[in-house]
């Protein structure tokens, strides 16, 4: 039998004492525990905190704003190293054009010309990751809460948060059958 949280155990760990208390810092914790809720005691808990969906669509605005931010933070960072990395070359470069060097010193010179291509290389699969991770926490952040919400509508949906994180033991020893930790409907 799969142990559900009931209205009483999730007002307790969001630390709250009635769900119109809900912030948007907790509306993240509360999420992750309606897989875990009964389906009634979980659609009671949102007629209590309409404002869920409108916290939820929040949330994942702030995030989607400091994720824009982030991203046009690292194309100026990035079209500055491109920038120096195109001086040095260029600069290297004129070095070369100079009739007045030895072959040694035009072999260090192609080296370090190397080597700063070998950097831009290295600096654009660096980013291509960082941009990867970026769409991967928008996805992530989208998916968590379709999750929720496909729970709490009856969905079947299989996550890897271990359900023993959400149900404290100290709590299953409570009187698992007492009508006061059940919600009514």
């Amino acid at each position: 039998m799969k142990r559900t949280l009931t209205e009483k155990k999730v007002l307790k760990k969001l630390g709250i004492p009635d769900f119109r208390h809900m912030t948007k810092d907790k509306v993240i914790k509360f999420a992750s525990m309606l897989p875990y809720m009964d389906r009634e005691v979980a659609k009671a808990a949102l007629q209590q905190f309409p404002e869920f969906k409108d916290m939820a669509c929040s949330i994942i605005f702030q995030f989607k704003e400091a994720m824009d931010k982030t991203i046009e933070h690292n194309n100026k960072s990035q079209d500055e190293f491109y920038l120096t990395c195109n001086t040095i070359i260029n600069t290297l470069q004129k070095e070369l054009e100079k009739d007045n060097i030895t072959s040694d010193e035009r072999e260090k010179i192609v080296d370090k010309m190397i080597i700063v291509a070998k950097m831009k290389g290295e600096k654009d699969t660096e980013n291509k990751k960082f941009l990867q991770r970026m769409a991967l926490g928008v996805a992530g952040i989208a998916a968590f809460f379709g999750l929720a919400a496909t729970s709490l509508l009856g969905g079947s949906s299989q996550t890897s948060i271990n359900e023993d994180n959400m149900i404290d033991d100290e709590e299953d020893n409570d009187n698992k059958n007492s009508e006061d930790d059940d919600i009514d409907v």
